[in-house]
């Protein structure tokens, strides 16, 4: 009985992760739709501080139980730095935008907006790549995170090699403003596509624990 007890506690607190975790994922895409253009700067750190939560939820799991990196130290480290810098990268664009749009900003605050996307994509390969080797997530799905990444990544590259040279001088044209539409929502659908997996496998997971037959044998004892 005993051993029963703790399989549905620990099915419990794993499906528990994949619903808060996906739930927050879908509501910082909510809220940062919703919040651009944003009446108040500082309303569009709402959003990247719920995917910031998002990321330690499926870093660490709830009670310990359904981390996506089984709470191995490279994978979880990398989520969790990941979280951080995105959220202080966020925090970041407000303050330049607030306290310094008629100023130069400091040196520090420029080299960490032209390091910014450098660090991002190192922090979420490795990330990525350890959530689908290690295999906490169940076979494909392990795979989509990494997929999400790369797609995201592909976008962001034509955007810069393509976009770069084609600004005009009243500002840049059709085909920049169709490549950043296209780099957003690339990067909003594979949040919504994480979200809603992570809520589908949680939801798995809650089925199978209700239909798995009473165990019989010494542990009922």
């Amino acid at each position: 009985m005993a051993n029963s007890q703790l399989r549905d506690n620990s099915a419990s607190a794993s499906s528990l992760t994949g619903f808060v975790g996906g739930g927050l994922l879908l509501a910082s895409v909510v809220v940062t739709v919703i919040s651009q253009p944003a009446l108040f700067a500082y309303i569009g750190l709402i959003g990247p501080a719920l995917f910031a939560a998002a990321l330690l939820v499926f870093a660490f799991g709830v009670r310990g139980v359904g981390s996506v990196t089984a709470r191995r130290p490279v994978g979880t480290t990398a989520l969790v730095l990941l979280a951080f810098w995105l959220f202080l990268g966020s925090v970041q664009s407000v303050v330049i935008s607030d306290f310094f749009s008629n100023d130069p900003a400091p040196t520090l605050l420029m080299a960490f907006s032209y390091a910014d996307s450098y660090v991002q994509f190192a922090l979420a390969l490795v990330a990525v790549m350890q959530i689908a080797r290690i295999g906490a997530v169940p076979s494909p799905f392990n795979w989509v995170p990494a997929w999400a990444v790369g797609a995201a990544t592909a976008t962001w590259l034509l955007s810069q090699l393509l976009g770069a040279g084609l600004a005009t001088l009243t500002g840049p044209n059709l085909v920049v403003w169709v490549l950043i539409g296209l780099d957003g929502l690339v990067r909003i659908g594979g949040m919504i596509l994480l979200g809603v997996i992570a809520i589908v496998l949680a939801d798995r997971v809650n089925r199978s624990t209700v239909a798995a037959p009473p165990l019989i044998g010494a542990d009922q004892v």
